[in-house]
């Protein structure tokens, strides 16, 4: 029995473009200052420290930390978070002393930095794909209004483990 062309071209093709993204996922991001992040000094937008805390179980739900530098002349938004570790990923920042959900996304100001970290906001990553384990690294796309699309590649770390010495701390904003 034949194959018809059109059907072993078409075979082919997702064979090769699956076999590209298996090999893209395998590729290690670039790294900046230690931690997981995107640096460039061209880029007016820096994230550093970046860091996923294991979750609890039974939870399936992970918080991702990082720090935002806007060295920009003028403020930027982050707007969103694409997780490919799970199905979404909510900014939650602290204000008026309370956790809050930033559906429209977080202003970081001109000269500016956001820090998210323990107590003062996260990216909840919720509905994992699957279980998340110290030493493995979850990529993060940060959509933001000026600067476009930085992705950055978080390192998981144990849940009690202290978070790594790159990492954000500090206040919420400034």
């Amino acid at each position: 029995m034949r194959m018809p062309w059109p059907a072993a071209v078409a075979g082919m093709a997702v064979a090769v473009l699956g076999a590209a993204g298996l090999i893209r996922a395998a590729v290690p991001l670039p790294v900046g200052g230690g931690g997981g992040g995107a640096t460039s000094s061209s880029l007016p937008i820096v994230v550093s420290g970046a860091y996923v805390r294991q979750p609890a179980p039974p939870t399936d739900a992970a918080a991702a930390y990082f720090t935002v530098y806007n060295s920009a002349g003028r403020p930027d938004r982050l707007e969103s978070v694409i997780s490919g570790a799970g199905a979404t990923a909510v900014l939650h920042s602290v204000e008026n002393g309370r956790m809050t959900v930033n559906p429209a996304g977080v202003t970081i100001p001109a000269h500016g930095k956001l820090v998210l970290s323990t107590g003062s906001g996260h990216v909840m990553i919720e509905q994992l794909f699957g279980t998340l384990r110290p030493g493995q690294s979850v990529n993060l796309d940060l959509t933001f209004a000026d600067a476009g699309v930085i992705t950055v590649t978080a390192p998981v770390i144990a849940l009690g483990a202290p978070a790594p010495t790159t990492a954000p701390s500090g206040g919420a904003s400034s």
